[in-house]
C-alpha cells in the first residue's frame, strides 16, 4: 500500500497539560517509524528545523518545545529548579496522550539526556541517537544531588553569562541583527538562525520582543544536574548511539557513556552546536543510525 506523502513544511501542536500547554512542531509522515526530537538548553525546535526537515520522508517526527522554551505556555521556577526530571514528566504526560508510541528518541545537548531519561521510562528499548549530550564528572552530580546543591548557584561559568544575556528588542530584525555580529552564531549554516528566531523570540505585553526561554531559566538550566543519568543508562535496554564535537565538546565524562560499551562518534570540524553548524551531517547521522536500528527491530 502506497503511504500518504510526508509532510516537507512542518506543522505545529499545542497539546494540554495539568499546569499549561506544551507546544512544538510536527512533520507528519504516517506509517513512518515516530521520531522524538528534543531541542538544547536555551533554544526550541524551530532551530532544528534544518536537520529535521532532510528527515521526513523516513519519520513521523514530533519535535516539542520544552517547558520555558519557544512557544510552550508552561510555569517555571528558577530558584527551586534542582534537575532536569520536570522536563522528561512533561514529556511523559504529552507521550501518553499520543494516538501512538514513539519508536525513536533524539536530542541535542539538554535535549538529549532528555531524551534518554524521558525514553528510560517510556520506551526502554527504543533506539537513542544523543548529539552532544551534557555528561558532566561524577562529583558534580552529586553534589547537585546533595543538601549542598545551592553551593553551584552563580559557580558555574556558563550559568553567569546566561544571566546576563541581552533579553530585549522593540523589533525583531534587531535581536537578528544583534546575533549575525555574535561569535556564536558565526558558523551556522544559512538560514538556521532564522529558523530559531521564529520561535526563540516572542512578542511581550509591552511590545518587546523578548527571548522566549528566559535568561534566569537557561541559567537554572546550566546549573540544575540533579537527575540521574547513570539510572536511566542502566534503566534503557535499546541501542544508544552518540555523537560528539571535535571541539567544545559537553561529553566531558566520557567514560559514563564508553565503560557501557556506547561508542561516541565524533563529527568533524564542527563544536558543540553541531546541529546548527553542520545541519546536513547531523540529519545524514541520525537517518543512517537510526534507519538501520529500526529495520533491525522491524526484522
Amino acid at each position: 500500500m502506497t503511504q500518504p506523502a510526508a509532510t516537507t513544511r512542518p506543522v505545529r501542536f499545542s497539546h494540554a497539560l495539568p499546569d499549561g500547554r506544551l507546544a512544538g512542531l510536527a512533520w507528519p509522515n504516517p506509517g513512518k517509524p515516530r521520531l522524538v526530537f528534543i531541542h538544547a538548553n536555551g533554544f526550541c525546535a524551530s532551530a532544528y528545523q534544518a536537520v529535521l526537515g532532510r528527515l521526513v520522508t523516513e519519520f513521523d517526527i514530533l519535535a516539542p518545545d520544552l517547558r520555558g522554551h519557544g512557544r510552550s505556555e508552561l510555569p517555571v521556577d528558577p530558584d527551586h529548579h534542582r534537575n532536569w526530571n520536570i522536563y522528561a514528566d512533561d514529556i511523559t504526560a504529552w507521550l501518553s496522550a499520543l494516538d501512538r508510541p514513539a519508536d525513536a528518541f533524539a536530542g541535542h545537548s539538554m535535549g538529549a539526556i532528555i531524551a534518554l531519561l524521558s525514553a528510560s521510562r517510556n520506551a526502554p528499548s527504543a533506539p537513542l541517537c544523543l548529539v552532544e549530550p551534557v555528561v558532566l564528572p561524577a562529583p558534580f552530580y552529586m553534589v547537585a544531588r546533595s543538601p549542598f546543591y545551592r553551593l553551584l548557584h552563580g559557580k558555574v561559568g556558563i550559568a553567569r553569562a546566561a544571566r546576563k544575556r541581552f533579553d530585549g528588542w522593540d523589533q525583531a530584525e534587531e535581536a537578528a541583527a544583534r546575533y549575525q555580529r555574535h561569535p556564536t552564531f558565526r558558523n551556522w549554516a544559512d538560514g538556521v538562525l532564522t529558523d530559531y528566531l521564529d520561535d526563540g523570540l516572542k512578542q511581550a505585553a509591552d511590545g518587546q520582543f523578548r527571548l522566549a526561554c528566559a535568561p534566569h531559566w537557561e541559567a537554572a538550566n546550566y546549573e540544575a544536574q540533579g537527575h540521574d543519568i547513570g539510572a536511566a543508562l542502566r534503566r534503557h535496554a535499546g541501542p544508544i548511539h552518540v555523537l560528539g564535537a571535535e571541539r567544545a565538546s559537553t561529553i566531558v565524562n566520557r567514560r559514563t557513556l564508553t565503560r557501557r560499551g556506547i561508542r561516541i562518534d565524533t563529527l568533524s570540524g564542527t563544536g558543540h552546536l553541531a546541529p546548527m553548524e553542520a545541519p546536513d551531517r547531523v540529519a545524514d547521522w541520525l537517518a543512517a543510525t537510526l534507519t538501520t536500528r529500526l529495520a533491525g527491530q522491524a526484522n
